[in-house]
């Protein structure tokens, strides 16, 4: 019981940290760099198995994080130089240092999830989760105000979609903590595509960065299944 309620403990105080540095972020940067920054978690979740003796090292991991660190730093040094022509300002070590954080607790999250005590269901301790950090938010809430804002059902249903992708997150953290970073770069391929399909015009160093990247991810996960799993 001790471990259920610090397992639980943990997951708000991460999940309040998660919401509130993407909540920071997104004021300066898109979430499609958050989704880039996100890849990094497939090399911190290989590190941290290797850790615990769940994988095996091998040496043509480093090239391959390398790659991944590469294609990251292209896309923020891109988004970047686009914020200071928008006259937003010089906040590269403000922004990395939240891009950090946000990682980290995401990180941390599939990891604390990876590891919930016997028995113990990923949803259940999600839900009660997501209950106390709503509760948490409370005191800080408007209810009149909230409650008269326009569009606040429609809003309330677009939001099943996250609903669904923190379920499948929780899930597959519970079972493998590199499934687990594997839903980001998965999501970044989709929203990738998707701009293709639409035919936006991203920069150049956007979608280089974003082919480094995903190469990575893609060159990284089957060394780590054949030869480090």
């Amino acid at each position: 019981m001790v471990d259920d309620r610090r397992a639980l403990a943990a997951v708000v105080v991460l999940k309040m940290v998660e919401f509130y540095t993407s909540a920071l972020l997104l004021k300066h940067v898109s979430a499609y760099e958050l989704k880039v920054w996100l890849t990094l978690n497939v090399a911190f979740s290989y590190f941290a198995d290797l850790m615990r003796g769940e994988a095996v090292f091998f040496a043509a991991f480093w090239p391959c994080a390398a790659l991944l660190a590469a294609g990251v730093a292209v896309v923020a040094r891109g988004e970047g130089a686009r914020r200071r022509a928008g006259g937003q300002g010089a906040r590269g070590g403000w922004t990395g240092a939240l891009c950090l954080m946000y990682i980290a607790s995401k990180f941390l999250y599939g990891f604390q999830m990876n590891v919930l005590p016997a028995g113990a269901s990923s949803h259940t301790v999600l839900l009660l989760a997501m209950l106390a950090v709503a509760a948490l938010q409370l005191p800080f809430l408007r209810l009149g105000a909230f409650f008269k804002k326009k569009g606040l059902a429609f809003g309330a249903l677009t939001r099943a979609t996250n609903a669904a992708g923190l379920l499948t997150e929780a899930f597959a953290a519970q079972q493998d903590l590199l499934l687990y970073a594997l839903v980001q770069p998965m999501q970044l391929a989709l929203l990738f595509v998707a701009a293709l399909v639409r035919r936006e015009r991203p920069g150049s160093d956007r979608v280089a960065g974003t082919l480094i990247a995903l190469a990575a991810v893609c060159a990284m996960t089957l060394l780590i299944y054949f030869f480090g799993g």
